[in-house]
């Protein structure tokens, strides 16, 4: 069988791309005897030709769209949802015997409500699809008994079979076809993010009431075996010449013991290669972090989202600012650049609560003064996702108009703090680029 996947368009106007990990880790799971190829509509700013050319060319039996990301964050109003649509239409007319086949985490959260709005799909596939989508090709017939599988009734309906899967084997998976997509386009392509991605776990524990892990990828933590990751990163290097990787975890040192074993094995084999992830801030150790910085990070990734007090209790962050502080003080004394993210104009918010943000910022921002290695301080307003505690609460208490329509970008962000995250991000910006200047010797 002539199997065609795609990476549906998850970022605009020269934003970051990211290698289809998915696709890649999809593709490796098929038998050999079906021919697959890869298509990233991300490395072209007007990807419908090449579209169009490659479903003309490879006459494919099946075509998988991955849908990855709803929409880009940051406050913008930009949503994928169009050119998903785009996409499903011209799959369909270019390649109408192709059954169609949609997945991938934005379609999990929508996955009714996308089929509907698509008739173009022929089937969609709400979870992890790792040990599923094989079985799905070689019975796509009776495609319907698999869990999370949703098809279009002789009526019209949209029907599902309840439930879905999480890999439970994450180390009997094969390393991903990185082959089918080809990393040489990735390298080289971005300025902050690394493009390339590997996986040392799934699932997160941690019950944050804004965030779509848990729901995602379940409450439980799977681990791949520190020799596994370490041999995934050691081949991209070797056959890919990859030199910057991140780690795809929700939290990369949780748990701590885990990450420390990946380090120590990269170390043990001199494997010279840079890696990012995001970390939890009450799991830092100054000599974890020694540990880290001598195995190849390259930068810190923090995500405390809330920087006061009622914040972090209501984003159940189950972190104090103490920690947060301690985790600033460690990251502040390396080499390495630090990137922090918070919400602000949370519900709640008050003029104490804001006070007690900007102390905490300050605070960031004096830590990071000597050594310069400030790289970020990101502020954003909450995206609001459907089953998401934080969202039920503010529709519940009737802060939101509940006929918002939450598959387009909508945030929390009323009157009246509705400027306050432009006032942080310039505060926080001039104070930097003063600590920076100042560090400088100018001429």
């Amino acid at each position: 069988m002539r199997i065609l996947l795609i990476q549906a368009v998850s970022v605009c106007d020269g934003g970051e791309i990211v290698f289809p990990l998915g696709l890649a880790r999809l593709a490796a799971s098929l038998e050999e005897s079906h021919e697959v190829r890869g298509l990233d509509l991300n490395l072209n700013p007007f990807p419908w030709p090449e579209l169009v050319k490659t479903l003309q060319g490879f006459e494919p039996h099946m075509v998988c769209l991955s849908f990855r990301n709803l929409d880009p964050l940051a406050g913008r109003l930009d949503s994928f949802v169009p050119p998903l649509k785009t996409l499903a239409s011209l799959v369909k007319k270019y390649s109408p015997e192709s059954a169609v086949l949609l997945g991938g985490s934005g379609f999990t959260l929508f996955a009714r409500r996308l089929m509907q709005e698509m008739p173009e799909i022929d089937l969609g596939f709400r979870g992890e699809a790792d040990n599923s989508f094989p079985a799905l090709v070689r019975h796509l017939e009776s495609a319907r008994r698999i869990p999370g599988i949703l098809w279009r009734g002789q009526d019209g309906s949209i029907e599902e079979n309840a439930g879905t899967q999480c890999c439970s084997d994450l180390e009997s998976l094969p390393f991903p076809r990185w082959d089918v997509f080809g990393p040489h386009h990735y390298t080289g392509t971005n300025r902050y993010v690394a493009p390339m991605g590997v996986e040392t776990k799934r699932g997160c524990p941690n019950h944050c009431r804004y965030c779509l892990y848990p729901a995602l990828q379940g409450t439980r933590l799977r681990l791949r075996s520190p020799g596994r990751v370490v041999d995934e990163l050691e081949l991209l290097r070797e056959a890919y010449d990859i030199k910057l990787v991140h780690f795809n975890d929700p939290v990369i040192n949780q748990p701590a013991d885990h990450l420390r074993a990946i380090c120590t094995e990269m170390l043990r084999r001199h494997l010279q290669i840079g890696w990012t992830g995001f970390f939890r801030e009450d799991l830092l150790s100054e000599k974890d972090a020694a540990l880290y910085q001598k195995a190849g990070l390259v930068a810190w990734y923090f995500s405390a989202d809330g920087a006061s007090g009622h914040a972090l209790e209501l984003l159940n962050k189950n972190i104090t600012q103490d920690q947060i502080l301690n985790a600033v003080r460690i990251a502040a004394q390396s080499e390495i650049p630090t990137v922090y993210h918070f919400f602000v104009n949370l519900p709640g918010e008050t003029q104490s609560s804001v006070d007690e943000m900007r102390e905490l910022l300050d605070r960031i921002l004096v830590s990071h003064s000597p050594k310069g290695n400030l790289g970020s301080v990101v502020l954003s307003n909450l995206r609001l996702y459907p089953g998401a505690p934080v969202t039920d609460y503010i529709l519940k208490e009737g802060l939101l108009d509940s006929r918002h329509d939450l598959l387009y970008p909508t945030y929390y962000n009323p009157p009246p703090w509705d400027h306050l995250r432009h006032e942080l991000t310039a505060y926080c910006m001039e104070r930097n680029a003063l600590i920076y200047l100042a560090s400088e010797k100018l001429y």
